[in-house]
């Protein structure tokens, strides 16, 4: 690894044990505005976001987008300290060891040190995006007893956090006595370092920063923009995934830190943020066995925030569950109905969304009210049914599922659409001719499976969009480069957000998210993974 500048850094595996972060998913707000504007009932769901590491506790004031205060300080009353906090290095890297002293404190008194940062999360307005937001929190990272002298020295570790500036304070029974500033540093690593093309290389950053300029990293391979890294959600701690492209031999990646636009600041040495290194691995291409079989990623196979069979409540006296209220366009799932009518024929209707553009404004409208009857179910003597169904051809996202008598709506459920990859094809070409690829069930919101970047050998070349398209599209890539394996990968991300214009937000928008498994406001849509052999 070479440093692009800032201080010398080493893997953060050298420095601390990798823990998962805390991860509660978040119930998607489509989901509700969708069954309240179809006259359903509001659901309760779980609501939440992954945290930083250790029980926080709320600081006295929120803070909500990106203001100019720094980051880990808490917006409290302006009060004099009594005592003397210092930290040695005020500068140290995630899982580094810092020195703390201090003087002016009762004799013999315990002190509370507690650290200050933020939480971030992504705010959701039913189909758009809000943009980032980032609440105070602080929490106890330990407790030393003042000596005789009124005076403390311990040591600290630096706790698995967002990079730049937190307040430590020391607190003596409940009020804070002394502060003390530590400056958290960015470090690097990524695995493997070689391997066949094709490889999955990761990439990970302990300390990314949540202030606007230096929240998102550009990743760089070979030169060409491969997408961007961030930590909104994850503490801090941003970890993104690239298969590694290119013929047999050395291949170089580089990470910087630049969220003004998204694309690498080159000469960031005169920027404010000179002190925040960048780095570059290089990885070795080692083989080129062909190319693999396609592969859509499902970043939620063990994490599904849709529990399958779980049944919904809706504006009647019944319950519909189903085998998996999640899929693919036509997969098979089973619904079952119980607590209506007996030896009843009702209608199984299919709720889902127009979409179009305005040419005026090139913004999107949609009206939840479509609908159509997918046939009738029979309940027996008990009032119940099982019908078998396929997912029906539509867009992307969350549907309502009813079972009406009449105009009377007697149970609700929803099912999730995913996107899927239809077909892909010829995999085997010559330079300049086409290759097809057709997807279906992509979405409607602007932080949902709505687009795709598009990516080859690691180069984004555009974006796809399924806005008015019913959720199934066709498009062709021409083939390019020498002999040999090339990879075409989609990525999910983000369209816009409403502090797009006019904000300091960070300009991460249309370009591939490489942490989108962790760090997206949706993590439901899967990056899908192709490959390509040229012939002579």
């Amino acid at each position: 690894m070479r440093l692009l500048g800032g201080r010398p850094t080493r893997p953060p595996c050298l420095r601390f044990t990798e823990r998962a972060l805390p991860r509660r998913q978040l119930l998607p707000v489509a989901l509700l505005l969708l069954l309240g504007l179809s006259g359903c009932g509001p659901l309760a769901g779980p609501a939440g976001l992954p945290a930083v590491p250790a029980e926080p506790r709320v600081a006295p004031a929120a803070r909500t987008g990106v203001e100019s205060s720094e980051p880990g300080r808490a917006e409290t009353v302006s009060q004099a300290y009594t005592a003397k906090l210092q930290l040695t290095p005020s500068h140290a890297e995630v899982g580094a060891t810092v020195q703390v002293s201090g003087s002016g404190y009762p004799p013999g008194a315990e002190v509370g040190l507690v650290w200050y940062t933020v939480q971030g999360r992504y705010e959701l307005d039913g189909l758009e995006l809000v943009g980032q937001r980032y609440d105070p929190t602080s929490r106890l990272l330990a407790t030393v007893r003042a000596d005789p002298s009124g005076s403390i020295n311990t040591s600290l570790q630096v706790p698995l956090d967002y990079g730049g500036s937190h307040d430590l304070r020391g607190v003596v029974g409940d009020r804070e006595v002394s502060q003390a500033g530590l400056t958290v540093l960015p470090t690097f690593s990524i695995s493997p370092r070689e391997g066949p093309v094709g490889t999955m290389i990761e990439v990970r950053i302990a300390g990314v920063d949540w202030q606007p300029q230096i929240s998102s990293w550009p990743i760089l391979y070979d030169n060409r923009p491969a997408g961007v890294m961030t930590a909104v959600t994850t503490g801090g701690v941003a970890v993104g995934r690239l298969r590694a492209a290119g013929p047999v031999g050395e291949h170089y990646l580089s990470i910087w830190h630049n969220s003004v636009y998204p694309t690498p600041f080159l000469n960031f040495k005169d920027g404010a943020f000179k002190d925040v290194p960048g780095a570059e691995f290089s990885f070795r291409v080692t083989s080129d066995p062909g190319p693999a079989a396609p592969v859509v990623e499902r970043s939620l196979a063990t994490g599904n925030p849709f529990p399958a069979g779980a049944p919904s409540a809706g504006p009647g006296p019944g319950q519909l569950s189903l085998s998996a209220n999640r899929g693919v366009v036509g997969q098979r799932v089973t619904l079952r109905g119980s607590g209506l009518p007996a030896n009843t024929q009702m209608a199984l209707r299919w709720g889902t969304l127009a979409r179009n553009w305005t040419a005026t404004a090139f913004t999107a409208q949609a009206k939840m009210d479509q609908t159509r009857v997918l046939g009738n179910v029979q309940t027996g003597p008990d009032g119940a049914f099982v019908r078998e169904l396929a997912i029906p051809d539509d867009l992307g996202g969350i549907h309502r599922l009813d079972v009406l008598q009449g105009e009377q709506v007697l149970a609700t459920t929803s099912l999730f659409v995913e996107s899927s990859l239809v077909s892909f094809g010829p995999s085997r070409v010559r330079v300049g001719e086409e290759i097809k690829i057709r997807l279906n069930g992509l979405g409607t919101a602007t932080y949902n499976n709505n687009v795709y970047a598009v990516t080859y050998d690691n180069a984004q070349i555009g974006y796809i969009c399924g806005f008015s398209a019913g959720g199934a599209i066709e498009f062709t890539i021409r083939a390019t480069g020498g002999p040999g394996t090339h990879l075409i990968d989609l990525y999910p991300f983000i369209w816009k957000s409403k502090d797009q214009a006019g904000d300091a937000m960070p300009r991460l928008y249309g370009v591939p998210m490489l942490t989108y498994a962790d760090d997206h406001p949706w993590r439901v849509t899967p990056a899908i993974r192709l490959a390509v052999e040229i012939v002579e």
